[in-house]
């Protein structure tokens, strides 16, 4: 008897259909072919720019530059929740940065960029602190003017000595280091690649961290956020400040 319902009890278990998920299929889902797709990518964004001409060669690096301005915007908007019209305004104040440490204080391209990722994360998170106590439309309307004003600062008469006014200001490309036989235009794109590599690898550690579930949380549901704990103006302000640095990074 108990043999038979310890049977019976086992084929029942057995019948029962699984609770779990079925796991996606693909041919992009296992580890495997996802690294050789990844690495194939790659050596076609290597390789690109060595057979295209190098006004084409420009242009992919416009495009790498636009896409580490929309990693920023991905974070702040599609991760935080949180709606920016004027994120321009911090792509804007990086590259002013890069070209007045470049142009008036000679610094080497290459350290500028990390002092313009610096100045775009402390303003964008001192901007974040009163913003983001915003919701929705206000929020919108605020960082609206942020983009709106900002150019217009950049023009002013009393900064126009540092920012060239309504002229700007025109930098040379650089040259390839180490002797590397490699036009102005192609290391500017392997430069920007590169960049923009280390970047999203960061980003995707951030959003599947602790800190990127908080945030999604807080995108998710602020009240439940807040009853656990989540200190919910400070993460929205310091996801307004990674953002704005990701896009300042060029």
């Amino acid at each position: 008897m108990g043999d038979h319902v310890f049977q019976s009890d086992s084929a029942a278990g057995q019948a029962r259909p699984s609770s779990r998920a079925p796991s996606a299929s693909g041919p992009f889902t296992r580890g495997p072919l996802r690294g050789v797709a990844v690495a194939l990518a790659l050596i076609a964004a290597c390789a690109l720019p060595l057979a295209a001409s190098d006004y084409h060669v420009f242009q992919l690096t416009l495009v790498v530059i636009d896409a580490i301005a929309l990693l920023g915007l991905n974070l702040l908007t599609g991760y935080g929740g949180q709606i920016s019209l004027g994120h321009g305004a911090f792509y804007g104040i990086g590259a002013y940065t890069t070209a007045i440490l470049v142009h008036t204080f000679g610094m080497a391209y290459w350290l500028t960029v990390p002092c313009a990722a610096c100045v775009c994360l402390g303003l964008g998170f001192l901007f974040g602190l009163p913003a983001l106590r915003l919701e929705g439309l206000y929020l919108a309307l605020a960082t609206f003017a942020l983009g709106v004003v900002l150019p217009q600062l950049f023009k002013f008469r009393g900064v126009e000595r540092w920012t060239g006014g309504v002229q700007g200001i025109t930098l040379v490309k650089p040259e390839a280091p180490f002797g590397l036989a490699l036009s102005p235009d192609q290391w500017l794109f392997v430069f920007s690649f590169a960049i923009a590599l280390v970047l999203f690898v960061a980003a995707r550690n951030l959003v599947r961290g602790p800190t990127g579930r908080a945030i999604v949380a807080i995108r998710d549901c602020p009240t439940a956020a807040s009853s656990v704990g989540l200190d919910t103006a400070m993460y929205k302000s310091i996801t307004f400040g990674v953002g704005s640095r990701s896009s300042s990074w060029l």
